[in-house]
């Protein structure tokens, strides 16, 4: 439930009254200014019917409105039924969904800040190869706030806001990538740390995060705060954990002019931007009602979500079709998986050995134009009669004549481990 405090001409009681039964209101209190000229009603409605109700009172000559968005606990007789009146949670009006968003928006300075931290403790954490502190710069960096309310904006076809917000997430990005750049000229790298080889790789599952991450942040937003299983806070960790690593990846790799690392990781970035635009829209228009005429005063433009929407889809498509047309470039994370499913599987086939480890990395330098995939295994020999030296010839042979995959595209290099026993 959520409480309205309205302010209304004298003569009105009874519209009010019955408007407010119309919209399943409880506990109205009426009272009487002193100048006789005004009626004051505080209302309790479900949230879902604040907005609709809101457009009732307009007829109204000039209301004046008080919303508070918070929950109220309204309880009416009979009081048996107190326990499913408490548990009847709505989620929010489109009406306090679209100024929720523009609320949250925020200062310049803070948006600076907060962006140029991040991107100082995300470079700290790839320098040393710390995994916690890219957690610590998901917490501080301010990317959910853009996204949100871009998608804000196309759900509800307003332009001006789908600006604001796209610029305030390019100047949060470019802030982080700086703040990254800084770090690494005043602390020359000279080779990537394996955490920054390890984030520099794209999987092909990359687009699910995005769309989750959208989706996760739109229904926070969207339900009411007693029906939020979720904090915010958590969400918006969610919504940094695909774009604050790679932002401090390109500050790196634009020093070390290392464009492979560039290019992947500007990939990721617009992805998630995509992904999580659409995702977050389709929720606001379908589940939070936040359309050009579904809210009170807003008059957006449907074209404009249109044309927003398509843009959004055409994109994910075309990097869609960049990513797998390109192997491995774009591919790597999920491909060191696939391939070391290879290897394991090839050497299960030799019955003589028994493998201790097996691994499957790319790296960023490439051999004849092609990545390099590093296949490396730990094995020891079932028979002590086999010499070191024999039995590693005979498994690198056996894997270089034997080992068949789907790529084409990549260099292979092996290295074999022979443990004493």
């Amino acid at each position: 439930m959520r409480q309205l405090i309205l302010k209304i001409p004298t003569g009105n009681k009874e519209k009010v009254h019955n408007l407010v039964k119309e919209f399943e209101g409880k506990n109205t209190i009426h009272l009487s200014e002193s100048d006789h000229h005004h009626d004051v009603f505080f209302v309790y409605l479900p949230n879902k019917k604040v907005n609709n109700f809101l457009k009732a009172i307009d007829e109204f000559e000039k209301p004046e409105i008080t919303l508070i968005p918070r929950g109220i606990i309204s309880l009416y007789p009979p009081a048996s039924d107190s326990p499913d009146q408490v548990a009847d949670v709505q989620a929010k009006s489109s009406l306090e969904i679209y100024l929720g968003g523009i609320q949250s928006v925020g200062s310049m300075f803070g948006l600076f800040g907060y962006s140029f931290v991040a991107g100082i403790i995300v470079w700290i954490g790839l320098f040393t190869s710390t995994s916690y502190l890219l957690v610590a710069a998901m917490l501080v960096a301010p990317f959910a706030g853009p996204a949100m309310n871009a998608a804000l904006a196309t759900a509800a076809g307003k332009m001006p806001l789908l600006r604001s917000s796209l610029s305030r997430y390019a100047i949060a990005i470019g802030t982080g990538i700086v703040a990254s750049f800084l770090l690494t000229l005043a602390f020359p790298l000279t080779t990537l740390t394996p955490l920054m080889e390890e984030v520099s790789q794209v999987s092909k599952f990359a687009l699910f995060l995005p769309l989750v991450s959208g989706f996760a942040g739109a229904i926070n937003i969207c339900q009411s705060e007693r029906d939020s299983l979720v904090s915010g806070a958590a969400v918006g960790i969610l919504v940094a954990a695909s774009l604050a690593p790679p932002v401090g990846l390109i500050g790196a790799g634009l020093y070390m002019m290392d464009w492979q690392v560039v290019f992947s990781s500007l990939f990721r970035i617009l992805l998630q931007l995509f992904g999580i635009h659409l995702a977050a829209t389709l929720v606001f228009y379908f589940y939070g009602k936040v359309t050009p005429q579904g809210v009170r005063f807003l008059k957006g433009s449907k074209i404009t979500g249109l044309i927003t929407t398509l843009v959004v889809v055409v994109g994910i498509g075309a990097m869609m079709y960049w990513q797998f047309s390109q192997p491995p470039f774009l591919r790597k994370a999920s491909m060191n998986t696939e391939l070391n499913e290879v290897l394991g599987k090839e050497l299960d086939k030799v019955n003589y050995i028994e493998v201790l480890n097996k691994d499957v990395t790319f790296t960023n330098v490439k051999m004849d134009n092609r990545s390099i995939a590093s296949f490396s295994a730990t094995i020891v020999a079932k028979d002590t009669v086999i010499p070191s030296e024999v039995l590693k010839a005979d498994i690198l042979n056996y894997l270089k004549n034997n080992l068949t995959h789907s790529y084409d595209n990549i260099y292979e290099v092996y290295q074999i481990n022979v443990m004493e026993n």
